[in-house]
């Protein structure tokens, strides 16, 4: 083993055997957004990064920074810097959002750069934090990983009508930054297969997101007799299609079935009128927002946990509904199939049909031992299939690949 120092001075541990990199690495990952903003591609991003630098590597995120929030927060081996951002809102970040953070990021990354001597950059998002690997690929002339999320690829969200004009006028951008990535993810084969419509000859690695079991895991479920309460986590915006659930409610409250809706959102004025209008705002709550270390009590008070989504490229929270021993009824569209074992683990529904979701819940209903096996088989999935720890030596792996070698994202041929 030899010992060499990186330009900050930093002493590392180097392992030269049979050409392979071993060593702790000096990561710069790039997101938009960042717990408490945004969903699922702001938390894989914190739990990622988390788990890197527990296993030694030093890793700054850049992201986008709340009024109330500080530039700089840091943890060990693990640095965040917030820099400005003309968001929306917590759940929303907007185009002029999505465009001051990319300016600001920019100017925080060209000064990082300059002072750290990064391995590898990491862009969550290929738009709109991907466009910082022009600079550097330009500029700095380093290896980059772009990890596709869901909203960057064109095709994935037909609710925003406004996304459609915008991919087709930035394919060749966004062509031009897969392509020149040493490795492109997606966070699934559904995901992988659109983002392929739009770069056929990009090679793309899929990685899920996960889910640490142990903070939602609860005693073994016992068979309860009473109405059955719903429950559904999820961001209030259109795709999510809570319109269906909530005219569901209205066939099943003759039943006594209780729906919590978990989450806030852009549409949250519309979602609570709808209630009101559909006549059930007595059998559904709106919790609002709820931080990460507190949805478990929200998971332990439902029986079934139901996803109506009209897209949807993983599905975050159908992990914490499983780890907490729910069965789930879920849209059989984007990356849920992956997830969701249909008949085992939960029911796979067609999207946009209130009357699917009636049928589901009323089986599920009427039948408690069969929820109970449901919720069961989800926990040792979850187990075993979906852990951060997995996740970051993945990504850990795909960063030291792409030292060892030059860029690979390009089929031959192409």
């Amino acid at each position: 083993m030899a010992k060499i120092k990186d330009r900050a001075g930093e002493r590392l541990r180097l392992v030269a055997s049979g050409g392979k990199i071993s060593r702790p690495l000096r990561v710069m990952c790039l997101n938009y957004e960042y717990p408490p903003m945004g969903g699922g591609a702001g938390n894989a991003t914190k739990q990622t990064v988390i788990e890197l630098s527990r296993r030694g590597h030093r890793v700054d995120v850049v992201t986008s920074r709340l009024p109330a929030q500080a530039d700089v927060a840091s943890d060990a081996n693990l640095v965040i810097y917030r820099v400005f951002s003309r968001r929306r809102s917590i759940h929303q970040a907007g185009l002029m959002g999505a465009i001051s953070y990319v300016f600001s990021a920019l100017f925080k990354l060209r000064r990082l750069s300059r002072v750290h001597d990064y391995d590898i950059f990491h862009f969550y998002f290929g738009l709109p934090t991907g466009i910082l690997a022009l600079y550097v690929h330009w500029a700095l002339k380093k290896p980059y990983i772009v990890s596709l999320r869901g909203s960057d690829v064109p095709g994935y969200d037909n609710t925003r009508l406004y996304l459609r004009p915008l991919h087709a006028l930035l394919r060749p951008l966004s062509n031009f930054i897969w392509s020149r990535a040493r490795f492109v993810t997606a966070i699934s084969h559904n995901l992988k297969a659109l983002a392929h419509n739009t770069s056929p000859h990009v090679d793309i690695e899929v990685i899920n997101n996960a889910v640490h079991p142990e903070v939602f895991r609860r005693e073994r479920r016992t068979l309860r007799a009473g109405a059955v309460r719903l429950i559904c986590v999820c961001r209030l915006v259109r795709r999510k299609g809570l319109e269906y659930l909530i005219r569901a409610m209205q066939e099943l409250k003759k039943s006594g079935v209780r729906l919590e809706i978990v989450g806030a959102g852009e549409r949250e004025a519309q979602v609570r009128s709808f209630i009101k209008a559909c006549n059930v705002d007595s059998h559904i709550s709106l919790a609002g927002y709820v931080p990460q270390e507190g949805l478990s009590e929200h998971y332990g008070r439902a029986d079934i946990f139901v996803l109506p989504s009209l897209s949807e490229s993983f599905g975050q929270v159908l992990l914490e509904a499983m780890s907490s021993g729910l069965p789930v009824i879920a849209s059989s569209v984007g990356g849920i199939p992956e997830i969701v074992d249909h008949e085992a683990g939960g029911l796979l529904i067609e999207p946009a049909s209130s009357g699917a979701i009636v049928s589901a819940v009323t089986k599920l209903a009427n039948d408690p031992k069969r929820r109970h096996a449901m919720g069961a088989y989800n926990v040792q999935q979850v187990t075993t299939r979906f852990r951060w720890s997995t996740v970051a030596e993945n990504y850990e792996d795909l960063y030291y690949k792409a030292l060892r070698s030059g860029p690979r994202s390009v089929k031959s041929g192409a």
